[in-house]
């Protein structure tokens, strides 16, 4: 108890608040096609976090982690016809864009013209170094960046990673720690799960090429060197890794689609892969199929609307377990749709069904997952946020989840009260009340969590607000109690230093084992 007082008030003390940078998490939900913060795959916050500001009236502009292939030649044919966009509101009026997408990805983009007097961007060198500090463990971060190069690294305990970046035109240059991601991602998947179906933007994967990490853990990355080529219809990558790991790939672009090629190599295994992408009348039609370990995998999916206001989208998913790896294959068909009225209030119902057998073992493992989502805007204020889930499987106890949240926000305040509770051999229930207030130099939240999970099946995971840089999504099991405060402050030194101090004080109690208090201080300075 003497800890969590301590605690709450060092934090107090510095009048703090700003958590996770809110707009990488709102873009990561964007982009990923994620319902919620726990489902958002953890490469996206890396691409996110060391994504470079993106010029929309770059003469070569290229696709990416932010754009993809059907954006950037929307602005392309758009700029040939009326010049530089200028403004936010005119870039939502460009095909592949609305209103909703240019505020998602305006913290990442950049409307400067070399057209224009005065609106060229300056040339400057930009740096950004963090340290951080808890009771277990210390950790750095630091990103510096020019006109076309770019370097920076994280280190925590014995774990780090490192990456430099030189850029010029059509060519880009990348060494150290760095991300893989073509066509739908069959080829470069490391054997875990495909990530969640709950919505029906997370049908179709985005392809974000080469980037570099600057994360803490160098899990899942390459190491080494490689290259890109971004040219008007041709895109070229090829990348060399410590581990005896080297790839290339090379694709074909135009206004309606795309396709390639993947070849990787490594530990005396290869893997070929063709893949494609074709928008007509705003429907995407998209697939990809690989051949590695003797065996043949493919990923086809299809998405569209009906309306403005309705959506809908289908997959197949074709893996065998030699192909992966993994102890069991993946034949999947899964299939949702969606329903957005007056931009207010959005539906949603996806379903995943899955036959997973285990080779001369069990060949009828089957499981059938089902999504509910619905979210209504009550005023301006209030948010009723409301998801069912239902996972049922023939081998094991199907689950159950039903999660509630009402979330408040204001010019300055936001508060969210949540409440779930699933069954999965037994009950497992959860609930917090967090508030915050947010202003242009300082913010805190406050959250209070309980939780009563008997059952390691029944867990619920749970999003953690933390500084910048740390993404934490903890497994809640037991039964306890914990309170978390989380804040930072700025100082605007001049006009380009910027020193901010973030704090994250937490303790939970848990019946049977002793309570464990976290203090996690770090200061990050800009210039």
């Amino acid at each position: 108890m003497r800890k969590l007082l301590y605690c709450l008030l060092l934090g107090l003390a510095a009048q703090p608040l700003f958590a996770q940078d809110e707009s990488i998490l709102k873009a990561a939900l964007f982009l990923s096609g994620a319902a919620s913060e726990e489902e958002i795959p953890s490469d996206w916050i890396d691409r996110l976090e060391s994504a470079r500001t993106l010029r929309i009236n770059n003469p070569h502009l290229r696709a990416g982690v932010l754009l993809t292939e059907y954006q950037v030649a929307s602005i392309l044919d758009y700029r040939l016809t009326h010049g530089d966009i200028l403004s936010w509101e005119e870039l939502a009026l460009v095909d592949g864009f609305t209103r909703d997408a240019v505020e998602v990805l305006k913290p990442f983009l950049s409307l400067a013209s070399d057209r224009l007097p005065g609106k060229a961007d300056t040339v400057r060198l930009h740096a950004t170094v963090l340290a951080r500090s808890s009771l277990n463990s210390l950790g750095a971060k630091i990103k510096l960046n020019g006109e076309r190069w770019r370097a920076g690294g994280a280190w925590r305990g014995e774990e780090g990673t490192v990456y430099a970046e030189w850029q010029t035109g059509q060519s880009r240059l990348l060494a150290g720690d760095f991300h893989t991601r073509w066509g739908q991602g069959v080829a470069v998947w490391t054997g875990f799960s495909m990530d969640n179906l709950s919505t029906v933007d997370a049908f179709v994967k985005r392809t974000t090429g080469l980037s570099p990490v600057g994360s803490y853990s160098p899990a899942s990355v390459h190491r080494g060197l490689a290259y890109e080529y971004a040219g008007a219809h041709l895109r070229l990558a090829a990348f060399a890794g410590l581990g005896k790991d080297f790839g290339a790939h090379a694709d074909y672009m135009w206004r309606h689609g795309q396709v390639g090629v993947t070849g990787l190599f490594t530990a005396g295994t290869y893997c070929i892969a063709l893949d494609g992408k074709y928008n007509y009348k705003g429907t995407d039609w998209v697939g990809e199929a690989a051949y590695r370990n003797h065996s043949f995998a493919a990923v086809a999916a299809v998405r569209g609307k009906v309306s403005e206001a309705w959506r809908w989208a289908v997959q197949g998913r074709l893996i065998p377990s030699r192909y992966s790896g993994k102890k069991n294959g993946e034949y999947a068909f899964s299939a949702g749709m969606s329903h957005t009225m007056r931009n207010r209030h959005l539906l949603s119902l996806t379903a995943d069904a899955s036959l997973l057998p285990i080779p001369g073992t069990d060949s009828r493992r089957f499981q059938l997952r089902i999504y509910g989502i619905g979210q209504w805007q009550l005023s301006e204020e209030w948010l009723l946020d409301v998801r069912l889930t239902e996972r049922y499987r023939n081998y094991e106890a199907a689950r159950t989840d039903l999660r509630i949240d009402l979330k408040a926000t204001g010019a300055h305040w936001t508060g969210v009260f949540r409440t779930e509770a699933d069954h999965c051999d037994g009950w497992g229930f959860l609930g917090y009340l967090e508030g915050g207030y947010k202003s242009e130099k300082t913010a805190t939240y406050l959250r209070m969590t309980g939780f009563w999970i008997d059952q390691w099946a029944s867990r619920i995971y749970c999003y953690e607000r933390d500084a910048p840089g740390t993404f934490s999504v903890p497994a809640y099991y037991g039964r306890g109690f914990s309170a978390s405060l989380v804040g930072a402050y700025k100082w605007n030194i001049g006009r380009r230093f910027r020193l901010k101090f973030n704090i994250r004080a937490a303790w939970m109690a848990r019946i049977g084992r002793k309570p464990s208090p976290c203090l996690n201080l770090q200061l990050q300075a800009d210039w």
